[in-house]
């Protein structure tokens, strides 16, 4: 049994739409995260903040957006991801994106701190939108029923 063996078995069904489902959710999750953290940061009196959110959301959907063209890319079609190719990838975006974070808190810092909560709301967001999907999965798969997703 190899490594990759618990992860096909738990999600080798799980619908590509699924995936679709859970970023298409993510960007409205995430933009109105992002938009309640900017007011919140108005309203506590760091008006600068709310501009780096914007800025960290963005670079965390354009690097979601790579990563989406890189797995395209970088996987065979029997479905093997060549990992040298496809880890320099990785770390370029996250390298990009931690550049931008830390030459901005350097340089300004509220706008540094704004767009290390945008990175974070987007991951968050991510997050709770996927386990919320294979949680909704998986009661369909052992129930019988149909998945929501």
């Amino acid at each position: 049994m190899g490594p990759d063996a618990g992860v096909t078995g738990i999600l080798g069904a799980f619908p590509v739409l699924g995936v679709e489902r859970i970023v298409r959710r993510t960007l409205v999750s995430a933009a109105a995260g992002g938009i309640l953290a900017g007011l919140l940061a108005v309203v506590a009196g760091f008006p600068l903040v709310a501009p780096g959110i914007l800025l960290g959301l963005g670079l965390a959907v354009l690097n979601h957006r790579i990563f989406q063209a890189s797995a395209l890319r970088y996987i065979d079609p029997e479905g093997s991801v060549r990992r040298k190719p496809f880890t320099g990838s990785v770390l370029a975006r996250l390298g990009a994106c931690t550049a931008v974070a830390v030459v901005l808190l350097v340089w300004a810092r509220p706008v540094g701190f704004g767009v290390i909560a945008g990175l974070a709301i987007f991951q968050a967001a991510m997050l709770v939108n996927a386990v919320v999907a294979l949680v909704h999965y998986q009661r369909a798969e052992i129930g019988g029923g149909s998945q929501r997703g």
